[in-house]
């Protein structure tokens, strides 16, 4: 894999290379001791830097200067120290040198290479890592100026250094086969003018270049005749390794998960500060030690490392037959991946799922040659959009079609308005809202905007808190006395639950649109449909493909919210595109009015000012250490727990933050100390519908629940099986059923499964609790909240849902159930509570969790209180500022029909006719 170090200050980059990148220490099984290093990049073939790397080269380079005449090639401004107009002393970063790339090979292959002693694999990691480098440099840009956007050049030079030993662990380097690639701070644009290097563009293709690398290593791998599986992270494996062997030959890796594990950190930068943290401070063994240890442990576990060389030596090279089959297979995989959850995607994410899904059977160029087609072809559409991106971004066919389409149903419906009739009469308009004085006034003139409509669809965008659910209450009344049929909808089952209270027959809008449509009889109908933010552009497209002519839609969200997890931002597209839309900002949930001052500011997307007005009140508090804060949010929720919600961004906090809230209560007497074990089932989030069609993205012991019946398998809807096995090279799973039968199918032959993974919790009486599925039969939605009142040996469970109503639940029927004392803040969307308590980390992983959608949803749930737990008060604002709004493939400005549409060259009868194009593979 490729990690990428923080930029390196011209001393950091000397010193590295003198200690580090030429050490003999991390070169105990080098040949020539010194390790192999090289010149990599265009503008090093461009200055004529050949063969290895020379040290006065890499120190005028590390001063951003040319390394032969020396000339001055980027301002130099060395650092120094200032007083702000605070008085605050203040000193300067140091010119940057550059950044450390390490391209890091899996272990098993660096056993092979320095333990096995097949240099052959040490070429092909080293080959591997040019290509990889060559395609890193690709993105390179220039950083031009504060004010104007970085430009793609496509050019860099780097100095690769290769080693052989891990860092040591109580004095011992275990083998491990590594590049670094330090890349210096200077790229040029076309005109010759030399510029800084824009370093966001290297971060935004680590992924990419790590699997390009994957890729090609495992390629050559099996050309030299080894055979490969995937690891637990998607990287190449020799097979023939014990997982034992494996482990102990990477001590400095346990030392580091350790760390993570104290600290109650995850992800690849963690690991990095884990890493620095974690470095041994003793005296290295001498090479005769190290290579007795080795020889030590290799005879322990049997030498396998001279069992796998022999056995790949005496078979014979080859790869996959077909190499062009896989690439379109791969290529067919990644846009129905990539393309499932977002309109518009980066180059980089195509070719990357392409590469993971096609490894060691077809080559990166393959891939790439394959994509490159099939944009001639006009299936994929290049989107012009001049944001400084250092790669292009492309949207589907497909797309396109689908949203040119549902705005041309609101082009119509504007088209058609004078010949329509008001959707509620005059008379019967001012009876109905003369029998509802309790409106509001923004309430009562979104009511009456909505009577006098003529046309066909219309929205009604609210602010979080302004009594949507009252509006609409009004709404269905005035539409039945009219005559209308009333019916709504929600993309989520709890969404339409608390729509049924506004008294219409309610279902989600994926069990509308499963049931199919009904021959048009005439009658007049009302569609309410609520959280449309929530809706993807495919769903909202076939549903408003689906009307009758006497069918009207009341599209009800706020586009303030979170939006679905699939592409598309159909609520406000359809805004843009002219929608006639009634608006609801009177907020009337906060009863506390500095509280209220603060979602108003959130609404109008000032984020900065309303977490600054929420820290003046005393509402923002910075715990630092993961620990301390989740338990202060635990002490703070059991002082009060009545009418309390908890939000935390990420499923592990939420999960930690529930525990920690469940040991509270127990302390305090509020939940029984007598806990009873129940296995649950988590759902798999991160699979797309192309992952639950490939077997390689199962795990053994995931759980599959089928919603379909298939006569090819004999599996039946509504069964629950485990995976005890999976074929990735023939693309089978093996699944046990409940009658304890085995299973085994091509799961591109299945459809309706629902992937979990099965994790035993703790429960006791008087803990709160939420589904984390629906339930026809128990008439419950997901994310329903409930107490429990009793729990049986048997583990049956007895819920008082927030309605007031008792449920029996047999949770080894249904084991979709958890904690609900925090949730997510996609999952609080639709609640209120009197007061709520967030957990922002600024230093989360997925940072993209951390932004204003949920900012403003978290909020906004307080009626009378809400506070945020923190770690870091100053980069509160900015994290919470992120914006991660989905795109559209066609811009606002283009976006109704028949407007010129700037996405790609490709001609519309070609667009038509390339939309099936790999479809069969």
């Amino acid at each position: 894999m490729l990690t990428l170090s923080k930029a390196l200050s011209a001393n950091q980059a000397r010193t590295y290379h003198a200690r580090e990148f030429t050490s003999e220490k991390q070169n105990y099984w080098s040949r020539d001791r010194q390790g192999h290093s090289e010149w990599q990049g265009q503008l090093a073939r461009e200055w004529g830097l050949q063969s290895s790397v020379a040290d006065g080269q890499f120190a005028l380079l590390s001063e951003g200067q040319h390394p032969v005449s020396a000339a001055q090639l980027v301002k130099h401004q060395p650092a120094r120290t200032y007083e702000n107009e605070y008085g605050k002393q203040i000193t300067s970063a140091e010119h940057r040198a550059g950044w450390d790339a390490t391209f890091s090979a899996p272990k098993s292959v660096s056993i092979t290479a320095l333990v096995g002693g097949d240099e052959r694999v040490r070429d092909a990691h080293r080959e591997s890592v040019r290509v990889a480098l060559h395609e890193l440099e690709r993105y390179t840009q220039a950083r031009i100026g504060n004010i104007h956007a970085p430009e793609t050049t496509g050019k860099f030079v780097a100095a690769t250094f290769e080693h052989d030993t891990a860092r040591p662990v109580d004095g011992y380097a275990a083998p491990q086969l590594h590049t670094h690639a330090v890349i210096f701070n200077i790229t040029e644009r076309d005109n010759g003018q030399t510029r800084a290097l824009q370093e966001r563009s290297l971060f935004q293709s680590q992924h990419y270049a790590t699997s390009v690398y994957r890729s090609e290593l495992a390629i050559r791998l099996q050309v030299l005749g080894y055979e490969i599986e995937r690891g637990v992270h998607g990287q190449p494996e020799i097979k023939g390794y014990s997982q034992e062997y494996l482990e102990a030959s990477s001590p400095r890796r346990a030392q580091i998960k350790e760390h993570l594990h104290e600290i109650g950190r995850d992800g690849a930068g963690a690991a990095q500060v884990a890493a620095h943290r974690t470095r041994d401070g003793k005296d290295l063994l001498s090479r005769d030690e190290v290579l007795e240890r080795h020889r030590d442990l290799a005879a322990k576990f049997g030498n396998q490392p001279g069992q796998v060389v022999a056995k790949a030596q005496g078979r014979e090279q080859g790869i996959e037959e077909r190499p062009e089959k896989t690439a379109q297979q791969s290529i067919t995989y990644s846009r129905n991946h990539v393309f499932e959850r977002s309109a518009v995607q980066d180059e980089r994410s195509i070719l990357q799922a392409a590469m993971d899904r096609s490894m060691g059977r077809a080559t990166y160029s393959q891939v790439r040659q394959e994509f490159d087609q099939r944009v001639r072809h006009g299936e994929f559409r290049k989107v012009e959009r001049s944001d400084g991106r250092a790669a292009p971004q492309y949207t589907t066919s497909e797309m396109v079609r689908l949203e040119r389409e549902m705005l041309g149903f609101v082009q119509k419906n504007n088209e058609g308005r004078s010949e329509s009739t008001m959707l509620v009469s005059p008379i019967l308009r001012i009876q109905t809202e003369d029998r509802h004085p309790e409106l509001s006034k923004s309430q009562l003139a979104a009511v009456d905007d909505i009577f006098v409509t003529r046309e066909k669809i219309i929205g009604l965008d609210g602010v979080a808190g302004a009594g949507k659910t009252t509006t609409l209450a009004v709404v269905r009344e005035g539409a039945e006395s009219e005559g209308y049929r009333v019916t709504g909808f929600a993309p989520t089952s709890r969404a339409a639950q608390k729509l049924a209270e506004a008294g219409m027959t309610t279902s989600t809008l994926q069990h509308h649109l499963a049931r199919g449509e009904r021959p048009d009889a005439g009658e007049k109908r009302l569609f309410v449909l609520d959280e449309s933010s929530l809706a993807s552009t495919r769903q909202m497209h076939e549903f408003l493909s689906s009307l009758h002519r006497n069918d009207r839609v009341l599209l009800v969200g706020d586009v303030r919210q979170h939006e679905g997890v699939e592409a598309g931002r159909p609520f406000d597209q359809l805004q843009e595109a002219g929608m006639h839309t009634v608006k609801l900002d009177e907020i009337l949930r906060q009863r506390d009015p500095e509280l209220k001052e603060v979602v108003e500011l959130l609404a109008r997307g000032q984020v900065a000012a309303a977490i600054e007005n929420l820290d003046i009140q005393g509402r923002v508090h910075e715990v630092i250490g993961r620990e301390a804060r989740i338990s202060a949010i635990a002490r703070e929720y059991a002082a009060s727990p009545e009418n309390t919600l908890v939000v935390s961004p990420d499923n592990r906090s939420r999960a930690e933050i529930n525990t920690a809230i469940h040991r509270e209560l127990q302390e305090k007497g509020k939940v029984s100390k007598r806990e009873h074990t129940i296995q649950t089932l988590v759902p798999r989030q991160e699979l797309t519908g192309a992952d639950r069609s490939w077997a390689q993205r199962y795990q053994p012991n995931d759980v599959l629940h089928y919603s379909r019946t298939s006569k090819e398998t004999g599996i039946a809807k509504g069964e629950y099986a485990r995976v005890v096995a999976v074929d990735g090279q023939n693309n089978l799973l093996t699944v046990m059923r409940g009658n304890g039968e085995q299973a085994t199918y091509d799961p591109r032959r299945q459809m309706g499964v629902s992937v979990y993974r099965a994790e035993e919790k703790t429960f006791s009486i008087g803990d709160r609790v939420q589904f984390t599925a629906p339930n026809q039969d128990l008439k419950v939605a997901n994310r329903e909240l409930a107490n429990i009142e009793q729990i049986g040996t048997d583990g049956a469970m007895r819920l008082k849902l927030e309605s007031g109503r008792s449920v029996e639940v047999v949770t080894n029927r249904f084991p979709h159930i958890d904690h609900g004392y925090a949730v997510t803040s996609h999952s609080s969307q639709g609640l209120t509570a009197e007061r709520v308590l967030i957990h922002a980390d600024t230093e989360l992983g997925a940072n993209d969790l951390l932004n204003h959608r949920m900012a403003y949803v978290s909020v906004s749930r307080g009626q009378w209180d809400a506070q945020i737990f923190t770690n870091d008060r100053e980069k509160l604002v900015q994290a919470l500022s992120h914006d991660v709004s989905h795109k559209s493939a066609l811009q606002p400005e283009l976006a109704m029909p028949g407007a010129p549409q700037k996405i790609g060259p490709a001609s519309e009868h070609v667009v038509e006719r390339s939309m099936g194009y790999g479809l069969g593979l």
